[in-house]
């Protein structure tokens, strides 16, 4: 898989001077990285991106160790034979119109993967976007240039999706909102070849990768499967598609794919302790989540914190809803957090720390957070700012006492959203996810509790 992943020579066969076109965005997209080795394919043009354009794939210097085929599917097992020709080991096809269509792309799909097999050669997709890398910079997706270019930042997420256009859509958000920062970004497609076990085998030994996040309509090789995750030692976030009647019949149109039994695939992934994501914004909360929370451990027992005592209500009803419970809080921390309570208020869970805050200012916090955070009858800590101008920098002290909390803390903030963003980048430099909405915050918490 290294050679996908992490090539260093790549050819674009159906690269295109119309910046209008995949085949262009393709050639600018991987030229961002390094236009060293790089080498455009389409016999009528000479230059493409500023790079020498071959007529075909034999006429390129080397075997490279990268071909990425974007021409029409009826073109693709004469291309591919070029390749074999060539002793290109590797073809990553993003070209649709294969199995996914029909009977006739199903053979059209067959011929590609016997002539792959005739020469020893690795097929990738088809029907796919490609893959990123994070660290290296490389996107070899025919995606629009502009819509990562300058936001794309290291990180610790890989991310398989059995998808095409999904794949672009998800990791343009990903970017757009900052949630975390990636390892690799794949897109399988059709998966004829190259599969999920293959790319979860090659994470499990990847020292960048620290979550995987997982999208998958159904399992190729269930053994295998099995034993790359037990292998893989690092949390895995799923979404499976097709899990109803109608989802799976549209999952075999997608991508050509048979989906399995839901309750025993349900079964089958809470065995092997894979965390189930409902949607893509679960599927991203969770993952940002196990990554500022790396090597914390989770409860049911939740101190919430607020500067509201409706805040508080609410947060306890989501949290309940979400199979999580109000922690009773031990009388040592009772008497610690009426050291800085008024004398007619008794401290409870909620805790409402306004009227600490008024009685003994700024180190009524520390005070809070720190009794809270050593009760051994409090698993994980739900905290609700509200911000405005006047009050932005106390929300932002208020988050200081939980740097470095080896319980999982979630931060709920409600006011101007202007200040959104410096909440959660100052959130995320403490291990702390930051949120908008209730709703996701809860979900959170309670999926780690799992």
């Amino acid at each position: 898989m290294k050679g996908f992943l992490e090539p260093e020579s790549i050819a674009v066969i159906g690269a295109s001077a119309d910046f209008r076109k995949g085949g262009y965005s393709l050639v600018a997209n991987l030229k961002e990285k390094s236009d060293d080795r790089l080498y455009p394919i389409n016999p009528k043009h000479t230059e493409i991106c500023g790079l020498p354009s071959y007529k075909t794939v034999i006429d390129v210097p080397e075997v490279v160790d990268l071909a990425i085929v974007y021409v029409s599917a009826p073109s693709v097992p004469a291309i591919l034979e070029q390749c074999g020709q060539k002793g290109i080991g590797r073809v990553m096809i993003q070209s649709a119109g294969f199995a996914e269509t029909g009977e006739q792309g199903y053979d059209l799909e067959g011929r590609c993967v016997s002539i792959a097999k005739e020469y020893g050669m690795r097929l990738w997709g088809p029907n796919c976007m490609g893959i990123v890398n994070g660290h290296s910079g490389m996107v070899a997706s025919f995606m629009i240039p502009g819509t990562w270019k300058g936001n794309l930042r290291p990180g610790g997420v890989s991310v398989i999706v059995q998808s095409g256009m999904l794949s672009t859509s998800f990791l343009m958000h990903i970017i757009g909102e900052g949630y975390f920062g990636l390892s690799k970004a794949c897109s399988i497609g059709n998966r004829c070849d190259v599969n999920e076990c293959d790319l979860l085998e090659y994470m499990g030994q990847d020292p960048t990768t620290e979550v995987v996040a997982l999208y998958l309509e159904s399992l190729i090789d269930v053994p295998r499967f099995r034993k790359a995750i037990m292998n893989l030692k690092r949390p895995v976030i799923l979404i499976k598609g097709g899990t109803s009647a109608e989802g799976a019949r549209a999952a075999k149109s997608h991508t050509a794919s048979l989906a399995g039994n839901a309750q025993v695939a349900e079964g089958f992934f809470q065995q092997l302790g894979i965390y189930r994501a409902r949607d893509f914004i679960e599927m991203m909360d969770l993952t940002r989540a196990l990554v500022l929370w790396r090597g914390r451990k989770g409860g049911r027992r939740v101190a919430v914190v607020t500067f509201s005592g409706a805040a508080g209500i609410v947060a306890s009803d989501h949290l309940v809803e979400q199979g999580m419970t109000l922690a009773t809080l031990s009388p040592e921390t009772v008497e610690k957090l009426k050291t800085v309570y008024p004398p007619w208020m008794e401290p409870e869970n909620p805790v409402d720390i306004w009227p600490a805050v008024e009685r003994s200012g700024r180190r009524s916090q520390g005070v809070a957070f720190e009794a809270l955070l050593n009760d051994p009858q409090v698993d994980a800590i739900f905290f609700h700012i509200y911000v405005d101008s006047l009050i932005m920098r106390v929300g932002l002290d208020f988050m200081e006492p939980l740097k470095g909390s080896v319980k999982p803390v979630v931060v709920w903030v409600i006011g101007d959203p202007s200040f959104f963003r410096e909440l959660r980048d100052l959130g995320e430099s403490m291990g702390i996810p930051v949120y908008r909405e209730i709703e996701r915050g809860a979900r959170a918490l309670s999926l780690m509790a799992k």
